[in-house]
Parts: structure tokens; sequence; C-alpha cells
């Protein structure tokens, strides 16, 4: 199992101060950013479609403020994350009805989705805690936050 701490560079880390107040807009402005400048950006639109169609069928907003936007797409050749932290609510259509703040973005290769449940179930933890949620809300820029991503102890471990 991957965890973010191992999957999230400094540069993939993102703090919208100004962004849509639609999220798919939203959604495919941070994928935009997220495979800018890879190999993989020329395949941006295809994988696009994927996530768009998975957030479509049923929100990622996973509750508590966050959302976890996720695909498989045979357009992605290894795990790609990225994690943005917005300064203003977002509107997810979540499964508390909150609004979200913190959005981690997560594409998978197509042949490697079971692998990532885990990665998924993990990132869920590391947000479950309310303090440590305040502390990325709170960080002041994208170095903070990725530091705290990086020093985050995983109490289930």
């Amino acid at each position: 199992m991957m965890e973010l701490q191992e999957l999230l560079t400094p540069g993939s880390v993102y703090r919208y101060t100004e962004r849509s107040d639609d999220k798919l807009e939203f959604l495919r402005d941070m994928l935009g950013r997220t495979l800018g400048g890879t190999p993989m950006e020329g395949s941006t639109d295809r994988v696009w479609e994927g996530l768009r169609e998975r957030e479509v069928s049923m929100s990622t907003g996973i509750g508590l403020g966050v959302a976890i936007p996720h695909c498989s797409s045979e357009w992605v050749d290894d795990v790609v994350v990225s994690l943005a932290v917005l300064t203003r609510p977002l509107e997810f259509q979540a499964v508390d009805d909150e609004p979200v703040q913190i959005v981690v973005l997560l594409l998978m290769p197509r042949n490697r989705f079971d692998r990532h449940i885990k990665t998924l179930a993990s990132i869920a933890r590391m947000f479950n805690d309310e303090g440590f949620r305040q502390k990325i809300l709170n960080a002041e820029s994208e170095e903070a936050i990725y530091e705290l991503i990086q020093s985050f102890q995983d109490p289930g471990k």
C-alpha cells in the first residue's frame, strides 16, 4: 500500500485562493495542474473523461470537508496524487452535505485499482483527525502543507 506521504511531491500541493464555484470546473483545473509538465499532460482530456464520469456518478466528498476524487485510467502509467487546500469551502455534494476544503486527487493505472483501495482508506484516515485537518487548513503555504503531510503519523499503525 502506498501512503500519501510517499506519493505526494512538493510540486503537487496547491493552495487555492481563487477558483471556480463549480465542482467539475475546479476538478478540471486541479487535474490540469496535476498533469501539467508530466509525460501524461497530452492525455489530460482522456483522463478527465474518467474522472468526471466517476464524480458525476457519485460524489467523492467523503465528509468532514474532505473529498478524494479518483479514477483508474489506461492513460495513467503510474499512481499520481495531488492535494488542494481551498481557502474558501466548495460545494461538493458530499455524503454529509458539508462543503469541502481539502481535496486529494488520486489517479491510478487501470490494472492496479484493487491495490489502491487501501491507499484511499489511508488517505481518508489521515483526514479523519480533526486537529490535523485544522493544521492543514491553517497552513500559510504549499510548503507548510507538504511538511505537515510528511510529518503525519498514522495512529492506526
